[in-house]
């Protein structure tokens, strides 16, 4: 009997399984009905492995079907999480269907599940599973449940209950929901956050007000105390995490960088959007020296194993830090994370760089041969082998082909046949010879179930913390792994805050100690903080920063300079940043200033101070940023600038960046005694126009006019005024409309006058001979009022301008101006953007039955390559160049020609919150349209095409966002049907092709 066939045989008769008989039968929405994975056993023996590794199926459908995340309980039982619920676009979640949670068990120990039971199958939305503390937690966005079970029978106490609900599902993105449920050794539960939900996270009937907001990132929650509070933040999609045996905590990601150093308070990189935060001015980028697909090329190149040399594309999922023995010694400590693309096990080595760690490839391991082959996760197991999850399927996020709800494996890998565990040990620690069994276990699963039980403990041993400190006293010749093992079992039965051991000579010693005496919510107060860390003196942790420490030391401190006291952060942060070694470390500078953040409106004095010292240019660069809106801070680091010359480029660098976009800034008090003695005359100049110094003026207004200066120097200077708004600024934008290489900037000049003869001067500059980049310069600015559209309709009406010129960017810009009839004439002239769903729907069928594959052969690649140029580079990047307003392309799924033409001809179906349009109604009766790139309290910045607009606030009369996609749906409208199907070959071609000659 096949082997399938003999465990639905089981699972009918409820040999395997125990399951309520109103489950919902989970169905296939496959859009290839027939489709299957290959069998179970077959697919174990189709992985490529190392010598003397075996693969082979713990548990396979219909036990286990679409397995999302896994965890293990003290019995050495996996608890797995299955979902059903996600589905299909269009669908996003069936609601009809349920997920549930199972308990697999393997009691002989032969590497195969023989026990079966289900825990619950009543929750929807299940992303995540953990036990402990009393019950089981499930992470089902928005809500972060926990199901009591205090007599551990497996059977829950009652209904669930909500502990945290505010974990958004997107409208727009249900890629990145909330998950990866784990404890801590710290005791705090932690989870993870995609950016595309977003969520404020609060207990049931928190106000707004006081919930947490969250875009991207680690978080963590504590069972006793109810806090919830934010680790990181930004990336895209974590997806997996483990603490290395220093007790440093990583995890991986998706698209933009896959390993990241979760640094406590970090602002990581995304892949769009700004930080929240309108001081965190740079982002850290990720924790590897390498990527795992080709940075040169495009990620569509490096899916489907075409960058086996790479390490097989960008999208990973499941991630464990091997420590254990089980594997050959070249396995432990080695980070291991599925590569969903490449159907492998990607296998990176931590080392020590700077202050942090870095990532470094090596061989990959456990390649699939299973087309089906979906990696979600991998853990070490008790055993000392690993156990894979495959939620076994075709597609991704981007390949739209439907879910197969039917199938999912659970594989394990195992160099022979591993021991059968002891978990007697587990029960047993009353003697010094029991804990140090514990404590120096080879297979870290032990300890860490051990370290679960003692938070539970209600009587722990009298012995045992006489027995832990014996293992951190000043002369242990104990392993660092060992001694930090110690030091949290002591912290799990409250023996101790760390404070013992805060000037400790092991550095890892240390660094934990000082995470623990802060393991709190962030402490307002020097009363609060005393309280919190039972009487030690903050100066206890100054004294350790002046005293030159290691550097994850120096890191740490810098990360927990977010949970002290403001007035408390100076002395640390000067005594961290005075070491310009770290001046490029990849960490430190930006670890610093976002704990001094709360500084710029508390104690300016005191960031400047730092500025004074620090030989950190990012730092100095960043102080001068965040403070040149002060006035007398302003004034301060001008004055430093001319008493410092070495720090002076910096600071008027980070001042020029402050006031981008302002057109006037009331002038220093000390300008008139320092401008002329500072270096840099160009920024001094720029500076003095925005202070209102005439001489400036008259000096950038010679700049801008003289022919006999570098262009470049020009357009720096024609810049200038343009923010700085002259009273002849008209005139001067005139004059250099015709310079080629300064149009762009003077239509940015002169746009700002509200008078029909410079809509007619515009037009009579209009040149067909002009570049396309220069013709969107002259369209933008003529759509901006709705006086100077109307010229410029009548222009393509006439035919003196070709109606391919205008955009349909350009043209939705038009109808943003609310003027009926002028929409009425742009519907005549140039057609009409605005559809039905009824309508769109048709034409999109329409068009999909007309680019058949056939259809398509013939297409004219280097063409479509123009026509990309022409309407979608401006916005978009594709094998590296474009516009970094809309998502990148070259990870998309552009091979499905439905996925193309939805994105296409119906854009604004789901616009992620980042891609809205915002639409600013200006008091001299412009309009401008944009993403918002960035935002402060004086200004905005929009990002479209032809170039970004920053405008002043104050000059604002109204601000609306639109719920439609920036992307406008008649981008096809400007060609012919031969100029479609070259555009949409192109687009669905998997490698870069050459422009015509």
């Amino acid at each position: 009997m096949p082997l399938r066939l003999f465990h639905l045989t089981l699972f009918l008769f409820g040999i395997l399984s125990s399951r309520a008989d109103d489950f919902p039968t989970p169905f296939n929405t496959e859009l290839e009905t027939d489709a299957a994975p290959m069998e179970a056993e077959e697919a174990a023996k189709a992985f490529q492995l190392p010598p003397g590794c075996e693969a082979t199926v713990f548990a396979a459908e219909p036990e286990v079907q679409n397995p999302i995340a896994m965890t293990w309980d003290d019995r050495g039982r996996l608890w797995v999480a299955e979902n059903y619920t996600y589905a299909e676009k269009g669908v996003r979640l069936e609601m009809s269907l349920r997920d549930r949670v199972l308990i697999l068990e393997d009691t002989d120990w032969d590497g195969k599940a023989d026990k079966r039971t289900v825990f619950t199958d009543d929750v929807q939305v299940l992303t995540s599973v953990e036990v402990g503390r009393g019950g089981t937690w499930l992470m089902c966005p928005p809500q972060l449940l926990f199901i009591a079970d205090a007599d551990s029978d497996d059977v829950p106490d009652g209904p669930p209950t909500v502990v945290l609900d505010g974990f958004t599902v997107s409208q727009s993105n249900y890629h990145n929901f909330a998950n990866g449920l784990r404890w801590g050794p710290d005791g705090w539960l932690y989870g993870r956050c995609g950016h595309s939900c977003p969520g404020d996270i609060g207990k049931p009937g928190t106000p707004a007000a006081d919930r947490i907001s969250i875009k991207g990132g680690i978080w963590r929650y504590h069972p006793n105390t109810e806090v919830f509070e934010v680790l990181t933040h930004g990336t895209v999609n974590p997806w997996g995490y483990d603490w290395n045996e220093l007790g440093e905590l990583f995890h991986i990601n998706t698209v933009i960088g896959h390993v990241w150093h979760a640094i406590p308070g970090a602002h990581f990189q995304e892949s769009y959007g700004e930080s929240k935060n309108p001081y965190v001015f740079s982002r850290l980028s990720q924790h590897a020296d390498h990527y795992h697909y080709d940075r040169d090329g495009t990620k569509m190149d490096s899916r489907n194993e075409s960058a086996g040399q790479f390490g097989g594309g960008h999208s990973h999922i499941g991630m464990c830090i091997y420590q254990a023995d089980h594997f050959p010694e070249d396995w432990r400590g080695k980070l291991l994370t599925w590569n969903q693309h490449g159907r492998r096990l990607n296998r990176e080595r931590l080392e020590r760089q700077g202050t942090g760690f870095v990532a470094r490839h090596e061989p990959d391991q456990f390649i699939s041969g299973d087309d089906w082959f979906r990696g979600i996760e991998i853990s070490t197991g008790p055993d000392g082998a690993l156990y894979a999850l495959d939620w076994s399927d075709t597609g991704e996020c981007h390949d739209h082909t439907g879910v197969h709800r039917t199938s999912g494996r659970i594989y394990r890998f195992a160099m022979g046949s591993p021991d059968k565990p002891d978990f007697s040990i587990l029960k047993e620690f009353h003697s010094k010879t029991e804990v140090d069994r514990l404590l120096t276990h080879p297979n870290v699963w032990f300890y860490r179930q051990w370290l679960q039980s003692l938070a539970g403990l209600k009587s722990p041993p009298d012995q045992l913390e006489i027995i832990l400190r014996d293992y951190l006293i000043a002369d242990s010749t104990h392993p660092t792994p060992v001694k930090l093992r110690a030091l949290w079992a002591l912290y799990q039965l409250g023996a101790t805050d760390g404070s013992e051991w805060l000037q400790d000579s092991d550095e890892a010693v240390c660094s934990i100690a000082i995470k623990l005496v802060t393991n709190h919510s962030p402490i307002d107060t020097t009363e609060s903080y005393v309280r919190a860390t039972g009487g030690l003196p903050i100066e206890s942790l100054n004294s350790i920063a002046e005293s030159n420490p290691t550097g994850l030391i120096r890191l740490t401190l810098a990360s927990t300079l977010q949970r002290l006291p403001i007035e408390h952060r100076p002395a640390i942060a000067s005594a961290i940043a005075n070491r310009s070694a770290d001046a490029d470390d990849h960490n430190l500078p930006h670890i610093v200033w976002f704990g001094l953040i709360p500084l710029i409106e508390s104690d300016p004095d005191s960031l400047i101070e730092i500025a004074s010292k620090t030989e950190w240019p990012n730092l100095q660069k960043w102080i001068a940023r965040a403070l040149g809106n002060q006035p007398r801070a302003l004034e301060n680091l001008l004055d430093l600038a001319v008493a410092k010359p070495d720090k002076s480029e910096t600071i008027l660098t980070g001042l020029e960046e402050a006031f981008r976009g302002v057109r006037k800034v009331q002038k220093p008090t000390n300008w008139d005694r320092v401008s002329g003695k500072l270096n840099h005359p160009q920024k001094v100049e720029s500076l003095g126009v925005l202070f209102g110094d005439g001489k400036a003026l008259d000096d950038v207004t010679a700049t801008a006019l003289d022919q006999e200066i570098e262009i470049a120097i020009r357009r720096t200077a024609l810049n200038t005024l343009v923010d700085a708004n002259p009273e002849n600024l008209r005139q001067i934008c005139e004059k250099l409309l015709s310079t080629r290489e300064l149009t762009s900037v003077a239509i940015r000049g002169l746009v700002k006058f509200d008078d029909i003869e410079v809509a007619h001067l515009l037009l009579k500059n209009f040149r067909p001979y002009r570049s396309n980049s220069e013709k969107a310069h002259f369209i933008d600015a003529l759509t901006s009022r709705a006086t100077w559209a109307n010229l410029l309709v009548d222009q393509i009406a006439k035919g003196k301008i070709e109606r391919e010129e205008i955009s349909p960017i350009q043209a939705r810009q038009i109808l943003t101006l609310n003027d009926e009839a002028l929409s009425s004439k742009l519907r005549e002239t140039w057609g009409d953007l605005r559809q039905s769903d009824q309508a769109r729907r048709e034409k999109i069928t329409l068009m999909k039955e007309a680019l058949t594959t056939e259809r398509l052969a013939p297409a004219n690649l280097g063409a479509g390559r123009q026509h990309y140029q022409a309407i979608c580079s401006a916005c978009h990047k594709l094998y590296g160049q474009g516009g970094p307003i809309g998502p990148d392309l070259t990870g998309s799924g552009r091979s499905d020609l439905d996925y193309l033409l939805e994105n296409i001809m119906d854009p604004s179906a789901i616009v992620p919150a980042d891609y809205r349009l915002t639409i600013l109604k200006m008091k001299d009766g412009r309009i401008a349209t944009g993403v918002v790139k960035s935002e402060n309290q004086q200004t905005i910045t929009l990002s479209l095409a032809p170039a970004d607009t920053t405008v002043e606030k104050s000059t604002i009369e109204d601000r609306s966002i639109s719920p439609e996609s920036m992307m406008p749906e008649g981008l096809l409208l400007a060609f012919t049907p031969d100029q479609v199907r070259d555009l949409i070959a192109y687009l669905m071609h998997p490698v870069q092709v050459p422009l015509p000659e």
